[in-house]
């Protein structure tokens, strides 16, 4: 298997550190969430479910009851 060496902001290492799940490296982290390809409804369902609630990595707009809050 070959290996190459990547140059990431810090700040991207972080991101990055904290999708790892137990055991996981992060060449598995990359392929989980970065190889996935969405074409259909089908595949964003899949998706979502797949991520059990951890998220998709985007902002998530508040709405104005939950910025009262």
């Amino acid at each position: 298997m070959a290996f190459k060496t990547l140059t990431i902001k810090e700040s991207t290492y972080r991101k990055l550190a904290a999708c790892k799940e137990p055991g996981e490296s992060f060449t598995d982290v990359i392929e989980r969430e970065l190889i996935q390809r969405i074409a259909t409804a089908a595949d964003l369902l899949a998706l979502v479910r797949a991520s059990k609630g951890k998220g998709l990595g985007l902002k998530q707009r508040q709405t104005t009851k939950q910025k009262a809050a």
